[in-house]
């Protein structure tokens, strides 16, 4: 269950995300994530501190982002990502695949290649 997945946007560049990242909220971070890569920004930050959950629905939506936001020419970085939604990201090998920054002010001062 979701439990009130909630977006909301910091800036034009970051997304604060906010409960558990599963089949329930993956559509509404695909909807805020959209909006946000037709800003064409060279970066989309999402700030994870606050993610409680994360399953292969998460996952999944994570990577679709990943592909729209190379597509568009913009970095998908995560950033604060918890210990737990870390070990998903391990387990399944995809933390080498994710650009991922410790703080938002990291991934913000990060060069674009």
């Amino acid at each position: 269950m979701s439990g009130g997945f909630q977006v909301d946007a910091v800036a034009g560049q970051v997304l604060a995300l906010r409960g558990e990242l599963d089949i329930e909220g993956a559509p509404v971070l695909e909807r805020a994530a959209g909006e946000a890569l037709a800003g064409q920004g060279d970066r989309l930050v999402l700030d994870c501190r606050e993610v409680t959950f994360c399953d292969s629905s998460g996952l999944n939506m994570l990577l679709r982002l990943h592909g729209r936001a190379g597509q568009a020419g913009t970095r998908l970085v995560l950033a604060d990502v918890p210990e737990a939604m870390r070990h998903v990201l391990r387990i399944t090998e995809t933390e080498g695949v994710l650009t991922l920054a410790g703080t938002v002010d990291e991934a913000l001062a990060r060069p674009v290649p």
